[in-house]
């Protein structure tokens, strides 16, 4: 909840990259609409719309605009130092009611697809401004004890389906993952951190490390880029 995350709803999910050095000011004062883009793609899609977009004390933000009585649904950052700061809010999740009382789902592949979204346009913002690693990728949950994964691909049991008394859950009061780049990858590679992520988040909420690929139909084995 640290940073721009005080300005934002309950958390779910957040997707930071930080560069070789976090206090540098490599991002040149620009207009904001310059750096952070109306869309960012994913390779046969693209994340939702950023929204507003506009400067901060770390740098620049893009964000739904929650009228004046909310706080942000979600946002898309980039710092000073150049690296990205991607927190999903509403995106990431929900607490559902199953008839036994509140749990909290984490949608696991809009997890995955905002992860892929953020890594790629990483790889942008690192070439048009020269960003030096090595980079720390950090993925997230929040609130996660006995917590639940949704959106599993196709073949999977979502929680509230037959097997929902028995799915499996986080142990973890709070699920937090990194992995330590030297250098950061193309695109082949941003598609393969992507999927290492979703296969350790699958992993941490009890699953067996494939429930972000569908396990059946015409992607099985492959992972399908949800809706978001």
């Amino acid at each position: 909840m640290g940073g721009l995350g005080a300005l934002a709803v309950r958390p779910t999910a957040r997707i930071v990259v930080l560069p070789g050095d976090p206090a540098s000011v490599a991002v040149a004062v620009q207009d904001p609409k310059t750096v952070i883009p109306p869309i960012i793609s994913v390779p046969g899609g693209q994340l939702p719309d950023t929204g507003i977009v506009r400067g901060t004390s770390s740098g620049y933000v893009g964000h739904p605009d929650p009228g004046r009585a909310r706080p942000w649904p979600r946002f898309f950052a980039v710092h000073w130092h150049g690296g990205v700061d991607v927190y999903l809010g509403e995106a990431g999740g929900q607490d559902w009611d199953d008839g036994r009382g509140q749990r909290r789902l984490i949608w696991l592949r809009r997890t995955v697809g905002w992860a892929w979204g953020a890594f790629g346009f990483q790889q942008k913002v690192i070439r048009r401004f020269g960003i030096a690693g090595p980079f720390r990728v950090i993925v997230g949950i929040a609130d996660t004890a006995s917590a639940a994964l949704g959106d599993l691909g196709t073949g999977w049991s979502d929680p509230g389906g037959p097997a929902s008394p028995g799915a499996p859950a986080a142990v973890d009061q709070q699920v937090l993952l990194h992995e330590d780049l030297p250098a950061w990858p193309d695109a082949v590679g941003v598609q393969a951190l992507a999927m290492r992520f979703g296969a350790r988040l699958d992993l941490s909420f009890g699953g067996p490390g494939e429930r972000h690929l569908d396990r059946a139909g015409p992607d099985a084995g492959r992972f399908r880029l949800p809706q978001f």
